[in-house]
């Protein structure tokens, strides 16, 4: 799951406790190009809308099937490219793709309440986890998963079974203009976005703070917070620029699974910094050479 995802299931949850049915959209299949992922969600109260399953070319497509009430169960699937349109011809994404849909209605009673807020909770946790559909029946389930590394979809006679990996995540190290700058990047583009710093004098220089729609800052030591929040699906991005904060968490960084290290400074400060990982906790270069610095793209800049 993506976290632009998770604003649906938070709207599909207001909408709900308003007492509005609801009208949700899962993307199970795509053939050819598709601009969405499988996983993807929308939802429609019968005058709002919220996520997308096609990035806009879809979605008043199926606003226009739901109202002339070709959608009579609470829960079926639907081939985009295997229904026609106005001229009798099948219709198709201008990309050339089609798609598959779950397509369900949640009406408002206790049960669905039940299950909107379990799945908004999971969605939070970014922990990975599945939600199983009985097409047939109409029934919801969901269950926390172990480990999940890819988002994917069955689909059997009777159920269709999502299942949503760990949500991809980056660490910072550091506050700075830098920081804040992938920090906002980083939420764009759907990962989970932490930052943490030990430096708490300089907590008036963040303002890309939770109330100014972005993340606050940890302020604890860096070692600690990568121990606490690393995993395989993590990026640590050593941004603060000052061994104090970089150093620190990047030595418990080596230790962990994440699938990318980078620090930043210029050659002869990344230098300096081999040297000193090499003196202080004896690593080798084989280690060492996971670390990504400087940071970023070769652009040939001094």
């Amino acid at each position: 799951m993506q976290l632009t995802d998770l604003a649906v299931i938070k709207q599909l949850n207001h909408w709900l406790q308003a007492g509005q049915s609801v009208w949700l959209c899962s993307i199970v299949a795509t053939y050819g190009s598709a601009p969405r992922p499988v996983g993807s969600l929308f939802a429609f109260n019968g005058v709002e809308q919220a996520g997308s399953i096609s990035g806009g070319c879809l979605e008043q497509a199926f606003i226009e099937t739901l109202a002339r009430g070709d959608f009579h169960k609470d829960a079926q699937l639907f081939d985009y490219n295997s229904q026609l349109n106005s001229s009798g011809q099948a219709s198709e994404l201008p990309c050339g793709g089609s798609i598959q849909l779950l397509v369900e209605v949640l009406h408002a009673d206790k049960e669905t309440l039940n299950h909107a807020q379990q799945w908004l909770d999971m969605a939070q946790s970014f922990t990975a986890f599945e939600r199983i559909i009985n097409i047939e029946r109409g029934e919801r389930e969901l269950k926390m998963l172990a480990d999940n590394p890819h988002s994917d979809v069955d689909i059997a006679t009777s159920t269709v079974t999502l299942r949503y990996a760990q949500v991809w995540s980056i660490l910072l190290l550091g506050i700075s203009q830098v920081s804040e700058h992938v920090a906002r990047m980083g939420l764009m583009a759907g990962y989970q976005v932490r930052i943490c710093d030990n430096r708490e004098e300089m907590s008036s220089a963040w303002t890309f703070d939770a109330a100014a729609g972005g993340i606050d800052v940890q302020w604890c030591d860096p070692g600690a917070f990568i121990a606490e929040h690393a995993t395989p699906r993590s990026a640590v991005l050593a941004l603060g620029h000052d061994p104090r904060v970089d150093d620190i968490g990047l030595m418990t960084a080596f230790d962990k699974p994440g699938f990318y290290l980078g620090a930043m400074g210029s050659m002869a400060t990344t230098r300096k910094r081999r040297e000193r990982m090499q003196r202080i906790c004896q690593f080798d270069d084989a280690i060492l050479d996971r670390l990504h610095a400087p940071i970023g793209l070769d652009i040939g800049s001094k």
